[in-house]
């Protein structure tokens, strides 16, 4: 197996134990040596806002993927990733080094952070319209991009966002057995990276006929972070998880624990548990005359009378 290859394989290996919301900082950091760079950045946006929304960044300050998109009319590299997506891409190739160290470009965004050596490459999902930027840095110039190290880039790139994909498909496949919740992955526009067909279906019957749902441009039709009032839609519930720059969006039916406070339900995970009144208040630092105050209040809620009514309706109903 080829050094390439290796890494590739390191690269899917490692989708089951790292955490979605950390994957994209820790394969640059392994990145890094594997093209001995000094600094990175791999960003995410759509062909129809032509913008990014995603930033990941390695060695580089959080206010760096600003500032580039900011001189992105003046970046000569720009339009050359374009016109060749998917091929990697030599600042050196685009622009002599004597102009490309006179230029705006590089005295506004790149000397501040000393880069002297920059190659890029840029994936658009045609189906999807989501296009995938990795660019990486090196600070001595006389340090340039080999062939070699040009083809390596290119061919990472993909399996980079195919892990990346993986990783996302793992997170919405963790689901209690049993549980009926569907999920989708979006950015902070709600476009969606990565989403279950199921999930698709209950948006389009929550919100049939809606101005806010747009099938073509595979946006989620509502407002990230979501807030109280957006949780419900017709009989369903949605809930979202941030995850670093992107969210993880659920969908489920509603069920009776739904009109339950939060308190209550953290009462109703310790009774489901086997746990005594005193254990329960001792966890939630409240006293046992509480936790039996919220137990008959869930008793009313649920119009049940007893625990092992309570523990039959939870066979039922998956709690988290």
């Amino acid at each position: 197996m080829s050094e390439t290859e290796a890494f590739i394989s390191h690269l899917y290996r490692a989708t089951k134990r790292v955490d979605i919301e950390y994957y994209r900082q820790w394969a640059l950091n392994e990145l890094q040596s594997f093209l001995d760079i000094d600094a990175a950045i791999w960003s995410t946006g759509h062909l129809s806002t032509r913008t990014f929304h995603t930033h990941t960044t390695l060695n580089l300050p959080t206010s760096f993927p600003d500032t580039l998109i900011e001189h992105i009319k003046i970046n000569p590299i720009s339009n050359s990733l374009f016109a060749h997506a998917g091929e990697a891409v030599d600042m050196a190739d685009v622009i002599n080094d004597s102009d490309f160290y006179r230029s705006e470009i590089y005295h506004s965004v790149f000397e501040p952070h000393g880069i002297k050596r920059i190659l890029s490459s840029l994936h658009i999902a045609s189906r999807s319209g989501i296009y995938t930027l990795l660019s990486v840095y090196r600070t001595d110039k006389d340090r340039k991009f080999s062939d070699n190290e040009k083809k390596r880039h290119q061919r990472v790139l993909f399996h980079l966002i195919q892990a990346a994909s993986h990783a996302c498909m793992l997170s919405m496949e963790d689901r209690s057995e049993g549980e009926e919740q569907y999920y989708a992955i979006c950015d902070r526009h709600g476009i969606y990276h990565e989403v279950e067909t199921e999930f698709l279906d209950i948006v389009e019957l929550c919100f049939k006929g809606s101005k806010e749902l747009n099938t073509q441009k595979q946006i989620l039709p509502l407002k990230l972070p979501l807030n109280e009032q957006q949780r419900e839609k017709q009989n369903y519930i949605f809930s979202s998880q941030q995850l670093g720059d992107l969210f993880r969006i659920g969908v489920r039916q509603r069920n009776k624990l739904d009109q339950l406070t939060q308190r209550e339900l953290d009462v109703v995970k310790g009774v489901t548990k086997g746990l005594s009144f005193k254990l329960i208040a001792k966890q939630l630092g409240l006293s046992p005359s509480t936790i039996s105050n919220h137990l008959y209040r869930i008793y009313h809620k649920l119009n049940i009378n007893s625990r092992e009514q309570l523990a039959q309706l939870m066979g039922d109903i998956e709690l988290k």
